[in-house]
């Protein structure tokens, strides 16, 4: 992982490289300020969904953002949150699953 992570800016450009060294499909859907709040990846491998929401420092997801990760868990997906100490965790994560 890089070094110069100053921004959640930079989570989300180290959580790309991680998807793609690992080969899942993966889209960022445009965040709203009415309707459903989601998160900031969706992603697919072999039939497996995940989603990532990113953090930079304290930052925490919002409540819908929780509700978001919560429901992907009941119906079955794979849902986390990575915060730019956890981008290891993720990069073997995504070798597992």
């Amino acid at each position: 992982m890089s070094s110069e992570i100053k921004s959640e800016a930079d989570v989300k450009r180290e959580v790309k490289k991680l998807l793609n060294k690992h080969e899942w499909f993966y889209w960022m859907p445009a965040g709203s300020a009415f309707g459903k709040n989601n998160v900031d990846f969706n992603c697919l491998k072999n039939g497996k969904f995940l989603a990532i929401e990113t953090k930079f420092g304290k930052n925490a997801p919002t409540i819908n953002q929780n509700k978001f990760i919560a429901n992907v868990e009941t119906y079955g997906g794979y849902a986390l949150v990575i915060w730019e100490y956890s981008l290891t965790d993720l990069d073997t994560l995504l070798q597992t699953i």
